[in-house]
């Protein structure tokens, strides 16, 4: 049973890889385009209504397109954050290694505050690692108050890549900490719904160890298009599916 404090603040935040609109072209079959997708993302996110929402393979154009239908949502950078929210300050880790990047946020919700770092990395395994010993770097530089943080997002590999142990030797992984878990498959589908998903996860949520995790989901929607021959077909909104955890700050 989760027990909560009377003055902490729960939280539910998320990672989504929205895939470009120059990646959608090799995957598919030519009829999965951020112009009939963008619609069913945006209205999955505000059904879902979480707090903060770390945005992936995601061009400016693509960002703004969700936020003017995510009405309720500001952006910084790539990061999503609820207007409820304030944002203290934002910025970009630098000296990244090249083909990885990483936006961080400082936010508050009513009196707690708490960092956000939203990473996308290389799916070279070396470049990959070079970037989580960055982002342990970057952490503590960055966050040098001590606050609650999260790093969320795409590490270009799965949990057997050294990226992800560096991740999850610091910090905690909400999917294996969380009581309850709502994630059947691997985070990549590659817009196939046949294919065989496996379990490997390459999209993450962690928290800092002061963070309460109390559940993580991976949301599996969908929308249909009418096809030529006037049958319907399912879709998939990304190559990726968004994983999310509620929390509970210290």
């Amino acid at each position: 049973m989760v027990v909560f404090c009377a003055f902490a603040q729960n939280l539910y935040i998320g990672s989504f890889y929205v895939t470009t609109t120059d990646e959608e072209k090799i995957y598919g079959d030519g009829g999965d385009k951020w112009t009939t997708r963008r619609t069913c993302i945006s209205d999955m996110f505000n059904f879902e209504q979480p707090d903060v929402l770390g945005l992936q393979s995601a061009t400016q154009v693509q960002i703004n397109n969700l936020t003017q239908r995510m009405t309720t949502y500001k952006a910084a950078r790539d990061i999503l954050y609820s207007r409820t929210l304030e944002l203290v300050d934002s910025g970009q880790v630098s000296d990244m290694p090249e083909g990885s990047t990483c936006f961080w946020a400082k936010l508050k919700k009513e009196e707690a505050s708490f960092f956000v770092f939203n990473v996308c990395f290389s799916t070279d395994n070396s470049v990959a690692s070079t970037s989580a010993t960055r982002i342990l770097a970057a952490v503590d530089e960055i966050n040098s108050e001590g606050l609650p943080f999260f790093v969320i997002g795409n590490l270009g590999g799965n949990e057997k890549k050294s990226a992800y142990t560096k991740l999850s030797n610091r910090y905690l992984d909400c999917y294996k900490k969380a009581p309850v878990v709502s994630a059947e498959y691997g985070t990549v589908n590659n817009f196939d719904l046949e294919a065989n998903h496996a379990a490997d996860r390459f999209d993450f949520v962690f928290a800092s160890k002061t963070v309460t995790i109390n559940a993580y989901g991976q949301l599996q929607y969908g929308y249909f298009t009418k096809e030529s021959d006037g049958s319907y077909k399912r879709r998939l909104p990304s190559t990726h599916f968004p994983v999310m955890a509620k929390v509970t700050l210290p």
